[in-house]
């Protein structure tokens, strides 16, 4: 049991220690890279710039708006021929504005 702990406190010291050197070179190549520096550009008086789009309406459309007439079945006679039929539902369609029609403030590039 021994050398078994012992092997495991030797794998656990080198994941430490490769860990810390990783850590520390990350650190070291990264300050290397940092700095500042002055950049010269004419500034714009625009603040902000956008661009208008057109939002179209949001519209709902019932398809069983009113009814005009229920299901139902009925006979259909012709000469010696009788048939059962169905006679399925009438409805007149009905929208409802969900959302308006409107203008939306897109940022966009200054010109």
């Amino acid at each position: 049991m021994a050398e078994a702990a012992s092997y495991w406190e030797r794998i656990v010291m080198r994941t430490a220690i490769l860990m810390t050197l990783a850590a520390g070179l990350t650190t070291w190549c990264g300050a290397a890279n940092a700095g500042t520096y002055i950049v010269e550009e004419s500034q714009s008086h625009y603040i902000a710039c956008y661009d208008r789009v057109y939002v179209p309406a949001k519209i709902a459309v019932n398809t069983r708006g009113k009814l005009v007439r229920p299901y139902s079945q009925s006979w259909e006679v012709s000469g010696d021929s009788w048939n059962y039929v169905r006679n399925v539902p009438v409805y007149i369609q009905t929208r409802r504005v969900v959302e308006p029609d409107h203008y939306t403030l897109v940022s966009g590039a200054c010109k």
